[in-house]
């Protein structure tokens, strides 16, 4: 399994729940290998946690000849920006733009990191813990407007 490959060359740890852990400042060692070995990126996603002012960062990739799937995790501060991965996996483009708005993770070199998913004029971030729940901005409040009602 290229897994097992990947583990022992890069001397990563491995959660109980098989996701390798790699340090943030191994990015761009860990993700070249990675992408000799698995071509093709699923998913990024993350979590925040608030508590301890971190983020975790949750790569999906796969090797559709094995086929294989590999998870990779990586952690970094709130303050900290992280690499783009663009640059080896092109379907990185739009998962992290949609990282970017919802959680407010920048993301290093990557080409065009705006708003994908809310307004422009959206202010923060709402998959981060710390996010008031009623802090939607008045004119995207669905519960201030008045509700249309069709008659059947």
């Amino acid at each position: 399994m290229k897994k097992e490959l990947i583990k022992r060359e890069l001397n990563l740890e491995e959660t109980k729940d098989g996701i390798l852990i790699f340090e943030k400042k191994e990015f761009f060692h860990v993700i070249e290998k990675v992408k000799e070995n698995f071509p093709y990126l699923s998913f990024i996603t993350a979590c925040h946690f608030p508590e301890r002012k971190e983020f975790e960062i949750i790569y999906c990739v796969r090797n559709l000849e094995e086929p294989e799937i590999l998870l990779l995790k990586t952690k970094m501060s709130e303050k900290e920006k992280i690499p783009s991965a663009y640059k080896y996996y092109k379907g990185a483009d739009w998962m992290e733009r949609e990282i970017y708005d919802l959680f407010g993770i920048e993301f290093e070199n990557h080409p065009d990191l705006r708003r994908i998913v809310l307004p422009t004029d959206w202010e923060g971030h709402p998959l981060r813990k710390d996010y008031p729940i009623n802090k939607a901005p008045e004119k995207y409040d669905y519960r201030k407007r008045e509700v249309l009602r069709r008659e059947f």
